[in-house]
């Protein structure tokens, strides 16, 4: 009889607790990983940041940039340490031009077989991606390909071949394809003297070969040019009808239309009516004719069947143009492409007409033999037509053939021409794409990729880690120690084999200390963060004086009819009497009563009112004081409306001349959302990876493009608590300041 293992409760207790402690561990543990993967991964964006600040603050003292970290922590550093100690020195100062010293280094080496080896296969990889081609002369170029082709069309000249041409020995691949390489050249040819397109070489080759032929006869050839004659049969040209063609065959008549020049009265009184006659009439008569007619005669019938004769005008020369570009536009809706010839143009179009009604129109290619026996090509032979066939027989074939000397040594040239274009697109950043290098061993054409010097540099960082054993992301300082390794090494007077030591002098750096660095510093490594206090603050309620009027205190108030007399003297403002009123804060002296300013003929009034509404006081505005018998000279004080500012603010206004006084005072807590600042210093820490400890790659380009990355090139996937893993992949970077994390 077996043993029910469950039936035991301090089994079922311990199994129970184990699967809670599993079921709690599958829930925290990933996120604890992910929590510190994310840790990580801000720290490093962190110190990507500060190594970007502390990049500014370099190029202001040395007016560039460093990939060198440990040269951007001590100059900037270096700096603020001596601003420090002459700030606490007032006979001492540090603005200005100073030379700041840099240490010296000693980088151990292991100059092997096995390095060497390396430098040239990394070498030999770089200058095969530039796929380099033996430079000669265009006619050189024409000949190759040519011999190229005759050999390939009696067969068996494929793969690796080799040839000598103007007793050069040459070695080069032939592609199974080479006769379409060599095909493309004229239909690239056909495309640029035509603007036109086809894939049949029956098309391209005799037009292209008569342009050829007679440039060759006559160099100096150019401008428009007829060539006939030079088919003696048909062609295939492949088109398809689209669904709108019907509809353009009409609207692009409508231009024919202004082009008609007919009398005003005529014109005004039958209006489209005679046009579309006049297009209708043009049209039978261009095609019977074929030119173009410069007179027409419509007979008109009216409303009362009365006939009357229209005479009609073309203008012809505008004509001739509207009808080119009409059938240009036709013949590109129909293939794609620009008309190559008016004879073949009209060919396609008459065809795409008489098709219309098939079912497959608009759906399927159609493709027709033109007879060209008759047809007539009108070329514009440009005068560097010659410069672009040589450009075309490069591209097209000559490079994808990679024609080289047969007895190169490739390892030589390798080292050479990968060092000298590395060395010329450190100078200048357009030297890209086909280029010529000469180096010892033969002149190339070599195809230059945009991230070449990435590549380059890639490869020095190898270098360097064989070399030294330890990586470095520094690509200035790896090119500098490959380059001086190998420098030594070549030096015949020395057995640089096995281990050794380079050694790389002490220097200097020129800075130009500025008079703010201090306070760029601080403001530079700072840490912002938001904090809400609570302050106590008064809030101060004043007034403000703006300037001050003359007035004259006037007497005789009967004499204004805006005022009306009442009881006791009294007087009562009535608005209708005056031109306009306008309300004004005026206050006399310490009084506050309510005060209009009146505007009655050519004069200015202000009047003074008690809580009644009753006119106390009445003065008439003057532009100056005056003394006058029996009038009372007074002023008034034109003052703000009433303002309220806090303890922060209220110095600011007690210091102006035109400031009133305060009426009224109120404490008050607030609550205030405040950004304060933790200061950082920079140190050597920062200039690291946070998961790889390895230093960021700075690059700088025409020194003005910055670029700050993670070293992380690939993700990183450790073992974490036996059964999970953490993976770092790549934080970023910071391009020209531009960081990538906020895309």
């Amino acid at each position: 009889m077996s043993k029910d293992v469950f039936a035991n409760h301090r089994t079922n207790t311990v199994i129970i607790i184990v699967l809670i402690t599993l079921f709690i561990s599958v829930i925290y543990i990933p996120k604890t990983i992910w929590d510190y993967e994310a840790k990580l991964r801000d720290e490093s964006r962190f110190r990507m940041n500060t190594m970007s600040l502390a990049e500014r603050l370099h190029y202001q003292l040395v007016k560039s940039y460093t990939t060198d970290s440990e040269q951007l922590v001590r100059v900037v550093n270096s700096v603020r340490d001596s601003l420090l100690v002459a700030k606490n020195d007032s006979s001492y100062s540090y603005y200005g031009m100073h030379k700041i010293p840099l240490a010296g280094k000693s980088i151990p080496v292991n100059y092997s077989d096995e390095y060497l080896d390396l430098y040239r296969k990394l070498h030999l990889d770089l200058f095969k991606i530039l796929e380099p081609s033996h430079h000669t002369n265009p006619q050189s170029v024409y000949q190759i390909l040519d011999t190229i082709k005759t050999r390939f069309e009696e067969g068996n000249f494929v793969g690796e071949q080799t040839l000598e041409v103007d007793s050069i020995p040459l070695s080069f691949i032939v592609s199974d394809k080479f006769d379409i390489l060599y095909q493309n050249i004229t239909t690239a040819m056909f495309n640029y003297l035509t603007t036109s397109y086809t894939k049949y070489p029956e098309f391209s080759n005799p037009l292209v070969h008569a342009v050829m032929d007679s440039i060759a006869k006559n160099p100096n050839l150019s401008g428009r040019t007829d060539f006939a004659g030079i088919y003696d049969g048909p062609v295939r040209i492949d088109f398809i009808i689209p669904s709108n063609f019907k509809e353009n065959l009409g609207t692009t008549l409508e231009a024919y239309k202004k082009l008609f020049v007919m009398d005003a009265y005529d014109s005004a009184t039958y209006g489209d009516t005679l046009y579309d006659m006049a297009l209708a009439e043009f049209l039978t008569l261009s095609d019977t004719l074929d030119y173009v007619p410069e007179k027409l005669n419509l007979i008109y019938t009216d409303t009362s069947n009365i006939k009357v004769k229209v005479p009609v005008d073309v203008k012809v020369q505008d004509m001739e143009a509207a009808i080119s570009k009409r059938r240009n536009k036709l013949y590109t809706l129909l293939t794609g492409y620009s008309e190559p010839s008016a004879y073949i143009a009209n060919y396609i179009i008459n065809v795409a007409k008489d098709s219309l009604a098939s079912p497959n129109a608009g759906m399927d290619s159609i493709h027709i033999d033109v007879d060209l026996t008759n047809a007539i090509f009108n070329i514009n032979i440009h005068k560097n037509i010659a410069e672009l066939f040589y450009k075309v027989n490069l591209e097209q074939a000559y490079y994808k053939t990679q024609v080289n000397l047969r007895d190169l040594d490739w390892e030589q040239a390798a080292m050479d021409v990968v060092e000298s274009v590395a060395s010329s697109l450190q100078r200048k950043s357009d030297f890209k794409n086909w280029q010529t290098v000469e180096a010892e061993s033969d002149t190339f054409y070599v195809n230059i990729p945009d991230k070449f010097l990435r590549m380059y540099d890639n490869m020095n960082m190898a270098l360097f880690e064989k070399l030294s054993g330890v990586p470095n992301n520094i690509h200035d300082f790896t090119y500098k120690v490959v380059s001086e390794a190998q420098r030594l090494a070549n030096v015949d007077t020395l057995d640089w084999r096995g281990a050794q030591v380079i050694e790389f002098e002490p220097d200097t750096i020129l800075v130009d200390v500025f008079p703010t660095f201090l306070s760029e510093y601080d403001t530079t490594f700072t840490i912002a963060r938001d904090t809400v206090v609570q302050i106590g603050d008064s809030s101060f309620t004043g007034v403000w004086f703006r300037n001050k009027v003359g007035v004259i205190h006037e007497m005789a108030y009967d004499s204004l009819i805006f005022l009306t007399s009442t009881l006791n003297s009294r007087y009562k403002y009535n608005f209708h009497g005056t031109d306009s009123v306008a309300s004004i804060n005026i206050i006399e002296k310490s009084d506050t009563s309510r005060v209009e300013k009146v505007f009655y003929g050519m004069e200015t009034y202000i009047m003074t009112f008690g809580e009644d509404s009753l006119l106390e006081n009445l003065y008439r505005i003057t532009d100056m004081y005056a003394d006058y018998d029996s009038i009372q000279i007074d002023s008034l004080s034109v003052v703000s409306d009433e303002f309220i500012s806090g303890s922060l603010e209220k110095d600011l206004f007690t210091v102006k001349d035109s400031f009133g006084g305060w009426q009224d005072t109120t404490i008050d807590k607030k609550y205030v959302k405040r950004q304060l600042y933790r200061h950082y210093n920079l140190v050597e820490e920062h200039s690291r990876c946070a998961v790889t400890n390895i230093p960021f790659r700075i690059t700088v380009r025409n020194n003005v493009n910055l670029t700050i990355e993670s070293p992380i090139t690939a993700p990183i996937e450790k073992s974490r608590y036996l059964f999970f893993s953490q993976v770092d992949s790549s934080h970023g970077r910071i391009a020209d300041g531009e960081e990538s994390w906020l895309k």
